[in-house]
């Protein structure tokens, strides 16, 4: 999957998690924080790679970024 921005980065993280089958409220509870902290961490407008992996990492994905020249 290739991911050109925050905006996707988030899209893509819902659909994971969406295919998954998990519930947003099972995943948040798992991760320890209240579900309304997990919809802010996904949708913020500058999610982080970190932040993406902290989510993704439960559900048994890893986000890269891959920098290469035109």
């Amino acid at each position: 999957m290739t991911i050109n921005n925050n905006t996707e980065l988030s899209q893509a993280i819902n659909e994971i998690i969406k295919e998954s089958g998990i519930k947003k409220i099972y995943l948040s509870d798992k991760m320890g924080i209240p579900n309304q902290n997990l919809n802010r961490l996904i949708n913020k407008k500058n999610i982080s790679l970190d932040d993406a992996n902290k989510i993704l990492g439960h559900l048994g994905y890893t986000a890269k970024i891959i920098i290469k020249k035109d």
